[in-house]
């Protein structure tokens, strides 16, 4: 189960942004998992990386794009690669178990809303 949930926005200007949503559990070095999903604007226009930026800390795995499904619940995230994402990050399925609060739950909703705007891979379930 993740002990944390985090939610990064930044905004460098109107239309450039950065937003993430990070996943962790334990010390990642010493055999803990995070998982971090980013999109960063600046990154899609300058230089020809595309879609959401998927990191397994401490920088084990870095891809870009590649998420068929990103299912997100007030429990649960499931994650499902295509084939080139999956064979970068080893899995094709991930699934991360969380408790949140109903508060903590719409800010995750609302950044994920952002984070896959305009992919259709993103669902959410209540």
């Amino acid at each position: 189960m993740a002990e944390s949930v985090e939610l990064v926005s930044e905004s460098y200007a109107p239309e450039d942004w950065l937003v993430g949503l990070h996943f962790g559990e334990g010390d990642p070095e010493a055999g803990g998992q995070h998982w971090n999903f980013t999109r960063d604007t600046t990154e899609d226009d300058d230089s020809g990386l595309t879609g959401v930026c998927t990191v397994k800390e401490i920088q084990e795995v870095t891809v870009y794009g590649g998420i068929e499904r990103f299912e997100l619940s007030s429990s649960r995230l499931v994650c499902q690669f295509d084939e080139r994402a999956s064979a970068k990050t080893g899995v094709k399925r991930l699934s991360i178990s969380y408790a949140l609060d109903s508060e903590t739950w719409a800010k995750v909703k609302a950044e994920a809303t952002r984070l896959f705007e305009g992919d259709s891979c993103l669902s959410m379930v209540e």
